[in-house]
């Protein structure tokens, strides 16, 4: 008898008749009652726990993470335990000078063997597993590790590159007591799907220092919350119930049947369609990271985490724990502006741990082979990042060459806006596709569908020349420091490169 999705599922199994019930798996049964458990809980940190001690607040963030971990995945929690326990002991131990190294290097080694074993050992398609909450564990210590290494050591990373690494704030003087690591490591806030908190943001969220450096009066009260979380968890329940509605319609299997000839998608359906059909089924699978991204931040905003100060007209901004912004991607006019919005904590990650290391010629190849292997080994990763780094180099160039060419009268700038988000979706579609489909044959038989034609036409425009007049030195510079960055709001005169990172375990 085949196995199921429950004989691999290790955590709880107390919620399934409400699984059988509603038809939903029971690990995305579980994954929402914790999620919505920590939404209340995080609330007692804003109220009865607002002024309790720093050691106390951390205990409350360590003990609902280790519970929730146990309920959503069982046996299989102990990982989340052993990874922080692997790299604490090599910052106790370790040369200052190579903890980050070290740190990155034995992570990403745990992580891969778990990566492969679910690959290999768990042929049963459920969603939920443990090698969500650790590349969110691995984006935790690692930064940490890194930022340790930058202040024990004195060290000054690339002088041109200005990031969360190099920033004073971000600066750390001694190495955490174990309560406040593993509580940094395990807090429940973000524990099951992001995004990542930095460690200087965890200490002040549990401290209760301000984060707006600009106020004067340090004991005004903190702004409210509720509109950031009620505005969010409405953009959640809006993406679930998208999910919902298009999910059956839209199934990703209909893409699979590509490797089958005799299949009447194979037969039948254009290639205009076929790209409509996975513009959609796409959007599906997006639709479960909003739902989930979004709550997630809902959960940080309604404990007092992410305050990121106040706007030019004087609205709180509740921010900087924010991982997507959903118009940003979907209106995107540019590659650059899509990949800034997706996953933007993500970004910062791999900025701070590969992007700013090392020599300045593999920078790009550095963040793409971390980001690559992070998400794991399916091919669809590797395909999608290929074609990611291609569009995000080809998109700068044709820019640099094109737009000038629109910028004469309004209707011509209007005609360029248009044509630059159809191609962006249209981009976009192509090159994510394998990323869902995670398998190389569909993958390639989705490719094949179009004669590979994206590929060649960008790998045709990259002969382009380069711009090389009228372009001030200073600005070339930022765009290239700030292409893993997710500061989308300084894109006027800066290029940001990515690609869609930080696979959650629900899809």
């Amino acid at each position: 008898m085949p196995k199921t999705n429950n004989d691999y599922y290790d955590g709880s199994h107390f919620f399934l008749f409400l699984s059988s019930r509603i038809g939903l798996p029971i690990d995305l049964v579980n994954f929402l009652i914790a999620q919505v458990a920590a939404l209340f809980l995080a609330r007692l940190f804003r109220k009865p726990l607002r002024y309790a001690s720093p050691e106390f607040r951390h205990s409350v963030c360590l003990i609902i993470g280790l519970i929730m971990g146990y309920f959503c995945f069982g046996k299989q929690a102990i990982h989340m335990s052993v990874l922080p326990m692997l790299n604490y002991a090599l910052f106790k131990t370790v040369p200052h000078h190579i903890m980050g190294n070290l740190t990155l290097a034995a992570s990403m080694i745990y992580l891969s063997c778990l990566h492969l074993h679910r690959q290999i050992y768990h042929t049963a398609d459920y969603t939920l597993d443990i090698t969500g909450p650790l590349m969110v564990i691995t984006q935790r210590v690692t930064s940490l590790a890194y930022s340790l290494q930058d202040s024990l050591t004195s060290q000054e990373i690339n002088d041109n590159v200005v990031g969360h690494s190099s920033n004073v704030e971000y600066r750390i003087e001694k190495i955490p007591s174990p309560l406040e690591y593993f509580a940094y490591t395990l807090a429940f806030q973000t524990l099951m799907c992001g995004p990542v908190v930095f460690y200087p943001d965890y200490i002040n969220f549990i401290e209760g220092a301000r984060i707006d450096k600009n106020e004067k009066n340090k004991d005004e009260p903190e702004p409210s919350p509720r509109r950031a979380v009620v505005y969010k968890m409405a953009g959640s329940v809006g993406a679930a119930l998208l999910y919902l509605s298009l999910a059956k319609k839209y199934p990703l299997t209909a893409l699979e049947e590509l490797t089958d000839p005799t299949s009447e998608v194979s037969q039948s359906w254009s290639a205009l369609y076929l790209l409509w059909y996975a513009y959609l089924s796409t959007l599906v699978v997006r639709c479960k990271y909003y739902h989930a991204w979004l709550l997630s931040e809902a959960i940080c905003n309604n404990c007092g985490m992410g305050f990121n100060g106040f706007s030019t007209d004087g609205t709180p901004k509740w921010d900087k724990m924010s991982n997507i912004d959903v118009f940003g991607f979907e209106f995107a006019q540019n590659f650059r502006t899509a990949v800034a919005s997706w996953n933007k904590n993500t970004n910062s990650w791999l900025r701070g741990v590969a992007y700013e290391r090392g020599g300045k010629a593999w920078r790009t190849a550095r963040v793409y082979a971390l980001s690559a292997v992070w998400h794991g080994f399916h091919p669809g990763y590797y395909l999608t990042f290929f074609a990611g780094g291609l569009f995000t180099v080809v998109a700068k160039k044709v820019r640099s060459v094109a737009r000038p060419m629109f910028l004469g009268s309004r209707s011509k700038k209007l005609f360029y806006d248009f044509l630059t988000f159809m191609t962006t979706r249209i981009a976009m579609t192509y090159a994510t596709v394998p990323f869902v489909l995670l398998h190389l044959a569909p993958s390639l038989a989705f490719y094949g569908k179009f004669y590979y034609s994206l590929h060649f036409i960008a790998l045709g425009a990259l002969l382009l020349p380069e711009k090389s007049a009228g372009i001030p030195v200073t600005v070339k510079s930022n765009e290239i420091a700030n292409t893993c960055s997710n500061a989308a709001h300084d894109s006027s005169s800066k290029d940001i490169y990515g690609k869609l990172n930080g696979k959650m375990k629900i899809s």
